[in-house]
C-alpha cells in the first residue's frame, strides 16, 4: 500500500481508506457469501441512492449481458410498476424498495463516500448466487487490484493526472453502460472530495450529440477543460472505436487529453496483473477515480472531508 504524506490535510484518512479497497472487497464478498439468496429469480432489480445508484448501474451493466432474466435499475425517477413475485432486489446503498437485499461494501463509516468497487463485487457475487451470472473470484479480483494499484503507485498515475488537470475542469468520457457508471463515479469523486465541477459522457450517447458541441469556442475551451478517457475491457469494439475517434477530435479543443487504461487492457504496462476481467478493470478505475478526486483537493491544500452544500434544497 502506498504511504500517505503527513502534510496532507486528510482529516478522515480518505486516501488510505481508498487504497485499502482490496481488503474491503474481500470483506464485502465474505459478507455477501452468507446472505441467503433465492435461485433463478424471474427478474433482478438493483437500486440505490447516490453512490449506491452508481453501484447499481455498474452492477446491472456487468450482470445483464449474460443473465437469463431481465436486469433492471430502479431509481426514484423511473416508473417500475409491480415487480414479479420472487424477484431479486439488490439495494446497493440508500435505497428504500421493500424486500430488497442490502448489499455489503465500502469502508466502515465511509460508505457514502468511497467503496464502489467492493459494493459492485458483492452485488455481482449475490447475482451469481442467484444463478443470473457466472461466478467471479473476489479473491482474484482483490489480488489483481492490489497489483494494479501498486503499479499505479510506482508510475505516479493519480499524481500525474491531478497535475495535468490542475485548475482546469475535467471532462470524463468512457465506453458503454459500465464505463458510463465509472465516469460518473469519477465525477462524484471530483465533486464531493475535490470540490471541482466536472462533466461526463459515454458511448453511444456521446456519438449522438455530444460530439457536435465542439463546433465552436475552441479558443475558450482549450483553456478550460482537460479530457480524461477511461478505457477498460468492458468496452465493445464499436465503443472502443468511437472513443479513439473522439479522443482525436477533442485534442484540438481542450488543454490536454489523457487516456486512463485499466491494467486488464494493457496498461500501465509494468507488470500489472491482467487477471479479473471487466470487473477488475472497473475496480481499478474506481479506486483511481477516488485517488484523483481526493488528490484535486489535497493539491490545493484543502481537506477533502467537508462537503458544503449538501444541506441545500432547491
Amino acid at each position: 500500500m502506498a504511504t500517505v504524506p503527513e502534510r496532507f490535510p486528510d482529516s478522515l484518512g480518505l486516501v488510505a481508506a481508498s487504497l485499502d479497497e482490496p481488503a474491503n472487497i474481500r470483506r464485502a464478498a465474505a459478507d455477501a457469501a452468507v446472505i441467503d439468496i433465492p435461485s433463478d429469480p424471474p427478474l433482478v432489480a438493483v437500486t440505490g441512492v447516490g453512490l449506491g445508484m452508481l453501484a447499481a448501474r455498474a452492477t446491472a451493466a456487468l450482470v445483464a449481458p449474460g443473465a437469463p432474466c431481465p436486469v433492471l435499475v430502479l431509481g426514484a425517477a423511473e416508473a417500475s410498476g409491480r415487480l414479479p413475485a420472487d424477484s431479486l432486489i439488490l439495494d446497493m446503498g440508500g435505497g428504500d424498495v421493500a424486500g430488497a437485499v442490502h448489499v455489503p461494501g465500502g469502508p466502515e463509516g465511509m460508505g457514502e463516500r468511497l467503496g464502489l468497487a467492493a459494493r459492485v463485487v458483492a452485488g455481482v457475487r449475490l447475482a451469481a448466487a442467484a444463478g443470473t451470472t457466472g461466478e467471479t473470484s473476489a479473491e482474484q479480483v482483490a489480488d489483481s487490484l492490489d497489483a494494479r494499484m501498486a503499479a499505479h503507485a510506482r508510475s505516479g498515475t493519480a499524481e500525474r493526472l491531478v497535475r495535468s488537470i490542475g485548475r482546469t475542469l475535467p471532462l470524463i468520457h468512457a465506453g458503454g453502460p459500465v464505463g458510463a457508471a465509472i465516469a460518473d463515479y469519477w465525477k462524484f469523486q471530483a465533486n464531493l472530495h475535490g470540490k471541482v465541477t466536472a462533466w461526463t459522457a459515454a458511448t453511444p450517447a456521446l456519438a449522438h450529440d455530444e460530439v457536435c458541441s465542439w463546433g465552436q469556442h475552441g479558443d475558450v475551451t482549450w483553456q478550460v477543460f482537460t479530457a480524461l478517457m477511461l478505457r477498460g475491457g468492458y468496452e465493445s469494439v464499436v465503443d472502443a472505436e468511437q472513443l479513439a475517434l473522439y479522443s482525436g477530435l477533442l485534442d484540438e479543443f481542450v488543454a490536454s487529453v489523457h487516456e486512463v487504461r485499466a491494467g486488464g487492457t494493457g496498461a500501465p504496462g509494468d507488470g500489472t496483473d491482467p487477471a479479473g476481467g471487466p470487473l477488475a478493470d472497473l475496480c481499478e478505475l474506481a479506486v483511481l477515480g477516488e485517488q484523483v478526486g481526493l488528490g484535486l483537493a489535497l493539491a490545493e491544500g484543502y481537506d477533502p472531508a467537508p462537503a458544503p452544500g449538501l444541506q441545500w434544497r432547491v
